[in-house]
């Protein structure tokens, strides 16, 4: 449990020193794409990379990173929300005809 929170915080930290960087807010930087981006370089430098070399890696994954920055949000919509009505699949029901209509036993 402890290392997923430390690795979760980790790529916080790196989106946030990405943001600075590239003077946008932190919450416009994807997590999710950031994330996968993180653990394929991290898991293909660890085969191929020596350890001397991870801060040059460092730089090249920020490098990266850039290209998830998200746009920024709209601030008015094309089409306002609204609350659709629900479609019924079968028709009403009309208990008031029923309860009108003579039976044919009364004749």
């Amino acid at each position: 449990m402890w290392a997923i929170l430390l690795a979760y915080n980790l790529v916080r930290l790196e989106m946030v020193q990405l943001a600075v960087a590239a003077k946008v807010l932190p919450n416009r930087i994807s997590y999710i794409a950031a994330l996968r981006l993180i653990c394929d370089e991290w898991l293909w430098s660890a085969l191929t990379t020596s350890p001397g070399a991870i801060p040059s890696h460092l730089r090249d994954l920020r490098a990266h990173l850039g290209y998830y920055v998200l746009p920024e949000r709209r601030t008015e919509r094309a089409y306002p929300r609204a609350v659709k009505k629900r479609t019924k699949g079968y028709p009403a029901k009309k208990t008031a005809n029923l309860a009108a209509a003579p039976s044919k036993k009364e004749g």
